[in-house]
């Protein structure tokens, strides 16, 4: 495992010599691709390790077998486990099953794990003390709610160890390497406060968006979008003429379809009059570019995916004068579920909004549409709460 998203101070080196087999990664990793699967095999300052790696593993991979751990007598080391997990995720993110903002997320979780553990480390070797150590380590960073997607993280690690027959054996986190309880999660929301905008918030970062900034926050409060869903959306997803929104939710493919605003549209139509075309050709389909023309997903200057979208929204609030904790561009969906609820037609909400149902909503496994007079008046709720009854008329 390598640190992510290295500095530009890191270039990537060159090969050792020109038969070394393996690339650099932009990761900060030696890599290659076998049978159009990517595998990494240690970090740059590594090549040697790197090369020992890949030679253990070759015949297994052009033969088309997983790799059988080969690295001590303890059994596979806690980077052997970190990279085939990471392989693993690697193809799921080729073939869309989750997206760059999910790796991104667990690749962290890997680096963390050797960061922490060791690379070198035999699993075998972990107790329960080292999970519990690892723990307050990450308590100290963030809060109960980032935790508990760390500690769940991290177990998947460790299952698909077992799963993949790397160890034979479960591994035991032992008692204190938990999620925090809801008791916790519920007082630490409540702490936060409320993680939505008011109208008068609303009103005054659209009077200070740029024309881009002022076609997201619409259309995201038009239609309960998060960062990943403006990341991910071409222009194709938007009919114009008729004012609507067709868009599977990226998160869970739910199929979404949504009534446009009069305002978001006008919006939406200003941006694009000034949008320059995309640096690269594939991103030329998507309705929204950052500020280098390419997809928001793309990761630059060691920053996440989509971490863009929220860059762009931050300032604006900046420049708005809102700087209230725990809202962020996600708040905008969070605000989209609170007002639209108003229109008393949840299965509407939901529906626009993308949402999984729930595992004991028999309702929403049997129900097949929302009639588009239903999607309506849900939005319309919404526009009249922001615009105000008399300005749309």
């Amino acid at each position: 495992m390598a640190k992510s998203n290295p500095s530009s101070a890191n270039r990537k080196p060159r090969k050792p010599h020109p038969d070394f087999p393996l690339f650099p990664h932009a990761a900060g990793v030696w890599a290659k691709k076998v049978k159009q699967r990517l595998h990494y095999f240690g970090p740059w300052a590594d090549p040697e390790g790197a090369l020992k790696r890949w030679l253990e593993v070759k015949d297994d991979l052009l033969a088309g077998r997983e790799p059988r751990a080969k690295t001590a007598p303890n059994g596979p080391s806690v980077a052997d486990v970190c990279n085939s997990y990471l392989t693993y995720k690697k193809a799921s993110l080729a073939s869309r099953e989750i997206t760059a903002r999910t790796f991104a997320e667990y690749f962290a979780v890997c680096e963390r794990l050797v960061k922490v553990f060791g690379r070198n480390r035999p699993v075998a070797d972990l107790l329960a003390d080292d999970f519990q150590r690892l723990r307050e380590l990450v308590a100290k960073t963030w809060g109960p709610v980032r935790l508990a997607n760390e500690v769940q993280r991290t177990r998947s690690v460790f299952k698909h160890a077992y799963d993949a027959g790397l160890i034979d054996r479960p591994v035991r986190f032992g008692p204190g390497f938990k999620k925090p309880s809801a008791k916790v999660l519920r007082l630490n929301r409540a702490k936060a406060g409320l993680r939505m905008f008011e109208r008068e918030e609303l009103q005054a970062i659209l009077h200070h968006s740029t024309p881009e900034t002022k076609a997201v926050v619409l259309l995201a409060l038009n239609a309960g979008l998060g960062n990943g869903d403006i990341a991910a959306m071409p222009t194709s997803a938007v009919d114009l003429d008729k004012g609507w929104l067709d868009f599977p939710r990226p998160k869970t493919g739910i199929p979404r379809r949504c009534p446009l605003w009069p305002e978001s549209i006008d919006a939406i139509r200003a941006m694009l009059a000034d949008r320059q075309p995309a640096k690269n050709p594939e991103h030329e389909l998507l309705l929204f570019l950052n500020e280098r023309h390419n997809s928001y997903g793309t990761t630059a200057k060691g920053m996440r995916p989509h971490q863009g979208i929220g860059r762009l929204f931050d300032r604006t609030t900046a420049a708005a004068g809102i700087t209230r904790p725990g809202t962020t561009f996600y708040s905008i969906r969070r605000t989209f579920q609170t007002i639209a609820e108003g229109a008393n037609d949840l299965a509407a909400v939901a529906a626009i909004m993308g949402r999984s149902p729930h595992v004991n909503d028999m309702g929403a496994v049997y129900r097949q549409r929302i009639e588009d007079p239903r999607l309506a008046a849900v939005v319309e709720h919404v526009r009249k709460w922001l615009f105000g009854e008399n300005e749309t008329k």
